[in-house]
């Protein structure tokens, strides 16, 4: 397997947009995705079938990836998260409800922070712009 030239700055409090695109990069590459994504589920291996069987470890091979480069792309405070998990797919949307919480309560904290948020005097707008809420 060739080795990958890709840096990515770990999973925090303010990337998690950005992480999710470029996880999901990495995740393609290294032919993981489809597990994540829960599009690929392991083989059935039929008792002495010795080609059912490689794919089969080929797939756990790309389980396991799946979850340690999740893991390993996190910064260690929101490893704790998912560190009790070892499935890719579960990681994945742990770390999705964390960040991304789609409850009315998360929606109308956005709403009330960006209605409360206004510009001082003397202030760019860039400035401001940096200021509202993601």
């Amino acid at each position: 397997m060739e080795t990958m030239n890709f840096l990515m700055k770990p999973l925090d409090s303010t990337n998690y947009a950005t992480w999710c695109s470029d996880i999901k990069v990495v995740l393609l590459e290294r032919d993981c995705w489809d597990i994540v994504a829960e599009r690929e589920a392991a083989p059935v291996v039929k008792e002495g079938d010795e080609i059912d069987a490689r794919k089969l470890k080929e797939f756990n091979l790309r389980f396991n990836r799946a979850y340690t480069t999740i893991y390993r792309n996190a910064s260690p405070q929101y490893r704790t998260i998912i560190e009790e998990i070892t499935n890719g797919a579960e990681a994945w949307k742990k770390l999705k409800s964390h960040f991304q919480p789609d409850s009315r309560a998360r929606v109308m904290a956005l709403k009330h922070e960006f209605f409360s948020t206004g510009i001082e005097p003397d202030e760019t707008i860039g400035l401001y712009a940096s200021k509202l809420p993601a």
